[in-house]
């Protein structure tokens, strides 16, 4: 997988979470106008079951990471860089949305803790799509640990080792989370890291073996277009968050083999470029400040795309800023020296 490939699902992936925030949940989706219905579901919230995004974000890291991992010779100096990078944007997007929110919502009262919690990550009470951010964070920095440690064993046992740990802690996060994770952060963050830690392994798996070349090399047809849309039917007729990195890794293997046009590559990469900030970005508008705005859309279609497009355009506002006080930062290093 080249690095214009990581970018393409990683554009593919963002597009997968906005879709699901959207779809999601019945009583949003009861606000849309929908023509197309698979039993007395629509057609939308159905489809919502095959996103997965946060696997797919996850096996695209542990991809990138392994390799870097495997071309420093385990001595990657700067990830370090990397979270400070992502938390600089986290931090300027709290400072863009959380005001309106809070005006919005009425929630004019926060507190110390509130404040260190969200600014960390480490509970994003102001943001709960904001979930992933910790977890990953800390993923990035134990990388070459786990890296180190995968080392030692052949890769069948690693991947089995993986799908049954994701499996087993997918069925307590589904069955037990809301009783005694959600609520206790020094257990559910931990756990949370367990959990996520399959599909990062996973993507770090698929760069030891170069799985995706070899699979490229030997089937490149239209055929694989119709296995991956099998595999999408599958998800949606299991509805199943067990199977999510083995879903997301097949399903970045068989789009990433099936021949594409040029023109969708060069927007699913500018959408990988701005994948992050759109994560952190989109909900603002569908959930906490301009809900009821955005469902009034009414169809389905219209609702999806305008979301992708203002997200992608306060993502330009967010870079604008990130570079203005990068380069101001960097002017007084220059003046101090």
């Amino acid at each position: 997988m080249t690095k214009q490939e990581t970018q393409i699902m990683k554009g593919v992936a963002v597009l997968l979470m906005i879709f699901l925030h959207l779809f999601n949940q019945m009583h949003n989706v009861e606000l849309c106008e929908s023509f197309i219905y698979i039993g007395n579901m629509p057609f939308v919230y159905w489809l919502s079951a095959a996103t997965n995004p946060v696997s797919f974000f996850l096996i695209l890291s542990g991809y990138g990471m392994h390799f870097i991992h495997v071309r420093t010779e385990s001595r990657d100096t700067h990830r370090w860089s990397r979270v400070a990078k992502l938390y600089l944007h986290w931090w300027v997007i709290l400072a863009l949305f959380t005001v309106p929110s809070f005006v919005y919502n009425g929630n004019y009262y926060t507190n110390y803790s509130q404040v260190v919690n969200n600014y960390t990550a480490f509970k994003t009470s102001w943001y709960a799509e904001g979930w992933f951010l910790f977890p990953f964070v800390c993923l990035s920095l134990l990388a070459p640990l786990l890296f180190k440690l995968t080392d030692k064993f052949k890769v069948r046992w690693i991947l089995l080792v993986s799908f049954l740990v994701g499996t087993c802690t997918g069925f307590i996060v589904s069955r037990y989370g809301a009783k005694y994770l959600y609520n206790t952060p020094w257990l559910y963050d931990p756990f949370l890291i367990v959990h996520l830690t399959p599909s990062f392994i996973f993507g770090a798996m698929l760069q030891r073996t170069g799985f995706v070349y070899k699979v490229q090399q030997k089937c490149r047809t239209r055929w694989l277009w119709l296995a991956l849309t099998t595999t999408v039917i599958i998800m949606c007729i299991t509805r199943t968050a067990a199977w999510g990195p083995l879903y997301a890794t097949t399903f970045i293997v068989l789009f990433l083999s099936a021949p594409r046009q040029q023109w969708v590559d060069k927007v699913l990469v500018h959408l990988g470029d701005h994948s992050m900030n759109m994560w952190l970005i989109h909900a603002w508008f569908c959930y906490y400040i301009f809900h009821d705005f955005v469902y009034s859309l009414r169809y389905p279609l219209v609702i999806y795309v305008v979301l992708v497009i203002v997200s992608l355009l306060c993502s330009y506002l967010v870079n604008a800023i990130f570079s203005f006080f990068t380069v101001i930062c960097h002017r007084k290093c220059q003046n101090t020296k």
